[in-house]
């Protein structure tokens, strides 16, 4: 069965091996896998059968295969395929291509579902990866599906589940731990956190979303490799940290980054409140009620989930901004210095920044319904009573009606910033930037108005050229 299986892949494969000898794999036949069709999104199960049909293999990847394996519904459903993004989008009339060290096929759906088909990668030996020391930059090689496997980060996302004969193809060793409960890298793990550093905080969300251990290699290799996470592109990074603020498991995650020392180097401000308990307790308790809400299904907003990420910072100047006399959601000078410096750590999106601001700044009006016990009509009409209310049930938690009216604003609309200005273009000089009304495309007239600006500003240039910076200048 395992040389049968690899022979077809072999002649249907389309792409390149720049690796070698693959190991045989493992395969699970159907009755040693537990993993049903009935448990697999009817979308991605079309897509699978549709790349067969056309003559490719295809196989459902990495988490949903994990997931399945564990009894868990899978969040997000990816297929591996022999097609180039190209062939993929050939087939699929809703097929977008993207990305650029990796190219991939998104395939749209309705409610804006997207599966992600991607190409078998090869074993990153080929002259096409460009590596700037040794971190990828560019992984375009294409390859078969026993290299990619050994491209993947940890064994438990390694493995491929193959529709058309209802099996699990194992490369890795990834059944076994599995069903062993260990979180381990594919290869060697030091190389591993060098090529990508942000691998190291996918193994640590992967031990506190599966309840894994990570194994004694990868812990040591971690230690080692730690001041590397510096070098990971700090976009990349906050995407990192949104997905696991909104995955249920945050506490898990950030209390683990804290104690194998992460958090010192991506978040400084906020290590120095976790050194007692004073600042670890709350920080803790405040992430455990961002996961309840998210367990209850409830939608929060990333600006939301950032309120508990920074909660010592916040709880230091909660006495001054729940007991503000002003109607205004602009915040105090002392308090906006004290978050800006957290912000500008992680990098918050502006406009994530603005809405928790905004929320910050109606605090006061929140809890002055708490008192009441009720929403005023002031705070029914506010657009940020919703995020407020929430903001204080994260910071303090259900007490003193905050659970009740929390319940209530979850009626109210969801606060939305208006979109981003356009800057507008500089108009050009033949468009007389300083004159009333709009300009004329064609050549102005200077002989109308003999005191325009046009005239001034081309008899000044020459004279600031020559004489240098006039006195109290800008420069740019």
């Amino acid at each position: 069965m395992e040389q049968k299986s690899m022979e077809q892949e072999r002649s249907n494969s389309k792409s390149r091996d720049t690796s070698g000898v693959v190991p045989q794999p493992r395969i699970l036949e159907r009755g040693d896998h537990g993993i049903s069709r009935n448990k697999i999104d009817r979308d991605a199960l079309r897509a699978l059968y549709r790349l067969i049909d056309e003559g490719h293999v295809a196989y459902l990847v990495g988490g949903a295969v994990r997931d399945l394996m564990i009894g868990k519904t899978p969040k997000d459903f990816d297929i591996a395929t022999d097609a180039t993004p190209r062939k993929v989008k050939r087939i699929f009339r809703n097929c977008r291509l993207i990305g650029r060290r990796f190219r991939l096929a998104h395939l749209h759906y309705h409610g804006g579902k997207i599966l992600e088909v991607a190409t078998f990668r090869s074993s990153g030996e080929a002259d096409e990866v460009v590596r700037d020391g040794e971190m990828i930059h560019r992984d375009n090689v294409f390859g078969t599906p026993g290299e990619d496997s050994h491209r993947r980060d940890l064994t438990i996302n390694g493995l491929f589940y193959d529709v058309s004969n209802f099996t699990v193809i194992d490369f890795v060793g990834g059944v076994k731990d599995l069903r062993d409960g260990v979180v381990r890298m594919i290869g060697d793990p030091e190389r591993s956190f060098h090529e990508a550093p942000v691998r190291m905080l996918r193994a640590i969300r992967h031990s506190g979303r599966t309840g894994f251990q990570l194994s004694g290699e990868t812990v040591a290799a971690m230690e080692r490799c730690r001041g590397q996470i510096l070098k990971a592109n700090p976009a990349r990074l906050l995407e990192e940290f949104y997905k696991d603020l909104g995955s249920g498991h945050a506490r898990n995650y950030f209390q683990t980054l804290q104690q194998l020392g992460y958090l010192d180097l991506l978040m400084p401000v906020i290590a120095d409140w976790m050194e007692d308990s004073q600042g670890l307790d709350p920080w803790l308790a405040a992430l455990d009620r961002l996961d309840g809400l998210v367990a209850a299904g409830q939608r929060v907003h990333q600006a939301m989930g950032i309120t508990a990420l920074i909660a010592p910072e916040l709880l230091s100047h909660l006495d001054t901004l729940i007991h503000r006399r002003s109607s205004s959601t602009h915040l105090p000078k002392s308090v906006r210095e004290g978050i800006s410096s957290v912000l500008r750590q992680l990098k918050v999106y502006r406009r994530d920044e603005e809405r928790l601001r905004k929320g910050l700044g109606s605090l006061a009006l929140a809890h002055r319904c708490t008192e009441q016990g009720r929403w005023s009509r002031e705070a029914e009409n506010s657009p940020w009573a919703r995020d407020s209310i929430e903001i204080l049930f994260i910071l303090l938690g259900p007490g003193d009606g905050r659970a009740e009216l929390l319940e209530q604003a979850r009626s109210f609309p969801e606060a939305d910033l208006p979109p981003p200005r356009v800057r507008r273009r500089r108009p050009g000089r033949s468009q007389g930037a300083r004159q009333d009304g709009p300009a004329s495309p064609s050549t102005p007239s200077t002989t109308e108005d003999p005191s325009s600006d046009r005239p001034k500003r081309r008899r000044r240039r020459p004279r600031k050229r020559s004489s240098g910076p006039s006195e109290g200048g800008t420069s740019w």
